[in-house]
């Protein structure tokens, strides 16, 4: 085998379950694949690591040097023919790094799976999300981590070590509706700034985890396996106005709170921020007229914003070899 294409999903996360720990457990949550943006990696073997200029040239070689570490392989030559925007909730680095490290995977027949290549990229420490997301697809919750021996503290996977991610504990296909995701231009939350909130802000109070999980359990779940968008998009604007979603938004300020004002006020079934933003998945009945109502209210704001429509995927990572 000389080369590969790896189609990468995006992934929306929806809320973080429990940030509290008193039933020895914390994270979990859930979310969604979706089919764009994605990653298009092209790969070929080569004797050395060969990537063309890219933004995320220097974080893809990081991966490549990780993974060398632990599985040596001679060399790589990767090509990115689209990519997923950074630190706008749609979990680019996790859908990078196993993207780059499968693509290394099947061209050197490794035969890891994708657990295996997350704990060796050092991915899945706090959410599991976006590595079901890229393995199976579909709409997803995972349960989190032991606390406080597995993983004992309250950070983003980003600034921690080899945690393995958390257990699927359920996995469904999403019906194949149109979803608009829409982009306010915003502030971005990650690195020292992301750090700094889950250490402040954490733990968060006992009740917030049983209010989110049960509105998981009896309201988005029986939603979701009938086919009911619009109370699944009911609960997703309830779990927006409080607990660490609301913390989510709060940091990102007045324009992301004015862009869910203006969307729900637009008579759609439910908006939900995708971990720290700034997009933001919207259900609702007619999808196109709402993006071009959408796109003339984005001109309002200051910076301005995107919106585009796409669906869930439901398949995974998708790969041609050859």
């Amino acid at each position: 085998m000389h080369h590969v294409k790896i189609t990468t999903p995006s992934r929306l996360h929806f809320s973080l379950l429990d940030l509290n720990g008193a039933l020895g457990r914390i994270d979990g949550g859930f979310g969604l694949a979706i089919a764009n943006p994605n990653f298009q990696i092209v790969a070929e073997q080569a004797t050395e690591i060969h990537l063309p200029s890219s933004v995320y040239r220097d974080r893809a070689v990081a991966v490549l040097e990780r993974f060398q570490k632990t599985y040596p392989f001679p060399g790589i030559k990767l090509t990115f023919q689209s990519e997923i925007p950074m630190h706008c909730g749609f979990g680019s680095g996790t859908q990078l790094s196993l993207g780059v490290a499968h693509a290394v995977n099947v061209l050197y027949g490794l035969g890891l799976d994708v657990q295996e290549l997350a704990k060796v990229v050092g991915r899945g420490g706090t959410s599991g999300i976006g590595v079901a997301a890229f393995g199976t697809g579909g709409f997803i919750v995972d349960g989190g981590h032991r606390f406080p021996e597995q993983k004992s503290s309250f950070l983003p996977s980003s600034a921690l070590g080899d945690i393995s991610p958390p257990p699927v504990l359920l996995r469904y296909s999403f019906p194949e509706v149109p979803l608009l995701i829409v982009m306010p231009n915003c502030s971005r939350i990650y690195g020292d700034k992301e750090i700094e909130l889950f250490q402040t802000l954490c733990p968060q109070p006992e009740w917030v985890a049983q209010k989110l999980s049960h509105i998981l359990l009896m309201q988005v779940l029986p939603a979701l396996v009938e086919g009911d968008m619009s109370t699944f998009g009911k609960a997703l604007n309830q779990i927006q106005t409080f607990g660490w979603k609301k913390v989510e938004i709060d940091a990102q300020g007045a324009e992301l709170r004015l862009t869910l004002d203006f969307l729900r006020d637009s008579g759609i079934f439910g908006a939900g921020v995708s971990s720290w933003g700034s997009a933001i998945c919207v259900m609702g009945e007619d999808i196109d007229k709402l993006k071009c109502d959408t796109e003339a209210f984005l001109k309002t704001l200051p910076d301005g914003g995107s919106c585009f429509v796409t669906q869930a995927n439901n398949l995974g990572a998708h790969v041609v070899s050859g």
